[in-house]
């Protein structure tokens, strides 16, 4: 392909933020919600379980994990305008996670990493497309509290980024993303958290193929990482 290797071609619409009116509501309910303890076991033994956004992916912000579709029609009132068929998009964004608890309320485990994205173009029908795919560990420390519980998390990421344009494979990256932070996890239930974490990522992607200067960009994060965690006693 004679298209030239960019940062840029990481398209923000790959990554796409959601409105800072879902969060601070998401923020609020958390900080409210319910009146319960902690009842999720946390003991030495337990299993963590989990589904989140990807933070540490991200450049340019979190993502809310989900599947999504979109379409963009193009109109305008000017004489001769010309309609065309929508562009159409289509994300899939999410972060499984498992651990074990190897002490009480210290829990290590494994994120893998997951995101897809493809974009077709109404006018001439090209198809643009991106694939993610990561793992790595992580390491969660419960505070107990007797409402909402804090927490600290640092978790690693390492994997690749392909994409493709109609039905050639274009840039072929590698990826690596380290980062933390702070959050809360409220109960759901007896065993099942809501989980909103407040950090920063960074994360390093470079071509894989005639890089010979070793070009790289690294992108810092600094966002909400949201997700839902059961965790299963070891009784």
């Amino acid at each position: 392909m004679s298209r030239e290797w960019n940062p840029k071609n990481l398209r923000v619409g790959y990554f796409k933020n959601k409105k800072m009116k879902t969060l601070t509501l998401i923020s609020v309910f958390v900080l409210t919600i319910g009146t319960g303890l902690l009842n999720a076991q946390t003991s030495q033994g337990s299993v963590l379980i989990g589904v989140s956004s990807t933070l540490s992916l991200a450049g340019s912000g979190s993502d809310l994990m989900g599947l999504g579709f979109s379409s963009i029609k193009y109109k305008s009132d000017i004489d001769g305008f010309e309609n065309s068929d929508s562009d159409k998009m289509t994300s899939i964004n999410l972060q499984p996670k498992i651990g074990y608890f190897v002490n009480d309320n210290l829990a290590l485990g494994l994120d893998l990493n997951i995101a897809l994205s493809s974009e077709k173009n109404g006018e001439d029908g090209d198809k643009y497309s991106q694939t993610l795919l990561g793992a790595g560990p992580f390491v969660r420390y419960y505070i107990p509290k007797s409402k909402v519980s804090p927490f600290i998390e640092i978790s690693g990421s390492f994997g690749s980024l392909k994409d493709k344009y109609n039905s050639e494979d274009g840039f072929k990256s590698s990826i690596t993303s380290i980062g933390g932070g702070v959050g809360l996890a409220a109960p759901l239930g007896e065993k099942v958290l809501l989980d909103i974490l407040a950090g920063y990522n960074t994360l390093t992607v470079k071509d894989k193929e005639d890089n010979e200067d070793n070009f790289r960009s690294v992108i810092g994060t600094l966002g909400l990482k949201i997700g839902f965690t059961i965790l299963l006693g070891s009784n």
